[in-house]
């Protein structure tokens, strides 16, 4: 006989069933110029660039498909969730170059970016790749007893790429548990692991796409709800392992393209803590705060992706104004340490370049003009700071100070 009396027999009601199709496409037109060399500090003379101009196209597919609901067993309620996905993406681009001189590019110390149009190569093509991921997922959160909660899930994904950037196919079973443990009514504790299965978009000199990040992520936290769920707190400590992480491989490109090539490095170990707090203040003052701090090293104990900030907060607060119901001000700001760069200066040797920590400020004013439409306006980099939103093969300066005004309608 089954092990399981009929009053004890799993009873599942699906009580939510979706399905999201999403069909899109996307072309960019796009000249970038990159100064390379070094000037003399003098002069300025001595720059040369890497003109580059980028066409493309871009046609996604995707659907996902789930069902979600409540289930008897054993006398207590549980939830049930499973579901499937498919997606494919299909990545056509060209590319054309040019190189400038000296002449060209000028005297850089008085350099404004204003350049001759370059006479182009002939249009090669950088990638031509079909990109497939299909996946089928399920998850069941557990009431073990009134304080505990025990979550398991797994997801299978079949992820393949085929083109110009060679074939690639994986096959991956990534699970993940958690258990949650309610200490009184403010208060719960949990501790969650999961594996990790990430595919990557960054290619090695020969043109090839580096194989999908695996690993996995133990986390341990607490969390809190207060006045009713008002007020919120989030303290988490994490540990990821994970290999194939992409990193830039010098300054070496894929063939002749100009991309910026990557390798995969193994055995990457990130350890940190993270803090998140929302909530209203008073009825009229909302505040989000959060702050992260990492360490992340590869096999040798080396530094990984120096280039990215390590320790970052963050701080927003918006204000609905009393006497005027319809309108709320808002801003805050994000911070992040410095972060550097290792690369090959003047004489050859290598030397460090730095980003000194630098904080960005916003703030935005919104009016409801009905209960359809709102009017916003925003002032993105308040102080105008100079910074770099990329540093890695080349630099990127970020945006300066920029205002924009949007307007939305809900139907």
């Amino acid at each position: 006989q089954d092990s399981l009396s009929v009053a004890n027999r799993p009873s599942i009601h699906m009580t939510k069933r979706c399905t999201y199709y999403l069909n899109s496409r996307s072309t960019f037109d796009m000249k970038v110029l990159s100064p390379n060399n070094f000037p003399d500090e003098n002069t300025g003379i001595g720059t040369t660039g890497y003109a580059a101009w980028y066409k493309g196209t871009r046609k996604t597919e995707a659907v996902d498909i789930y069902a979600s609901g409540p289930f008897d067993l054993l006398g207590r309620q549980h939830q049930l969730l499973a579901g499937a996905n498919y997606s494919r993406q299909r990545n056509h681009y060209d590319y054309a170059w040019s190189m400038l001189d000296e002449t060209a590019m000028g005297d850089f110390n008085h350099w404004t970016g204003d350049v001759a149009e370059p006479d182009w190569n002939n249009w090669g093509l950088m990638s031509d790749d079909t990109v497939r991921q299909k996946s089928a997922y399920t998850a069941a959160r557990f009431s073990l007893a009134d304080p505990l909660a025990l979550i398991v899930g797994a997801r299978y994904t079949q992820y393949s790429t085929h083109g110009s950037s060679a074939d690639m196919e994986k096959n991956n079973l990534t699970p993940y548990s958690g258990l949650i443990y309610d200490i009184n009514d403010n208060w719960s504790a949990y501790a969650s692991y999961t594996s990790i299965f990430q595919p990557q978009k960054y290619r090695d000199t020969e043109g090839k796409y580096l194989s999908p990040v695996t690993g996995k992520n133990y986390e341990l936290g607490l969390k809190s709800d207060w006045l009713n769920g008002r007020l919120t707190t989030n303290l988490a400590v994490f540990r990821i392992e994970q290999d194939n992480v992409g990193m830039l491989d010098g300054g070496k490109t894929v063939a002749d393209t100009g991309e910026y090539a990557y390798y995969a490095a193994q055995g990457v170990t990130s350890r940190g803590i993270e803090f998140e707090l929302n909530g209203n203040v008073t009825d009229n003052l909302k505040v989000t705060f959060g702050a992260t701090r990492y360490v992340a090293r590869d096999a040798n104990e080396d530094r990984v992706n120096a280039q990215l900030p390590q320790t970052s907060l963050k701080l927003f607060s918006s204000y609905n104004v009393p006497m005027l119901p319809d309108l709320t001000l808002g801003g805050g700001v994000n911070w992040q340490n410095r972060t550097y760069l290792d690369v090959a200066g003047p004489s050859g040797a290598t030397e460090r370049i730095y980003q000194k920590s630098n904080q960005l400020a916003s703030l935005f004013a919104r009016y409801q003009v009905t209960p359809q439409m709102t009017v916003q306006a925003n002032v993105n980099n308040l102080f105008d700071r100079t910074y770099y939103t990329y540093l890695g093969g080349y630099l990127v300066y970020g945006e300066p100070r920029s205002y924009s005004v949007s307007v939305s309608y809900a139907f």
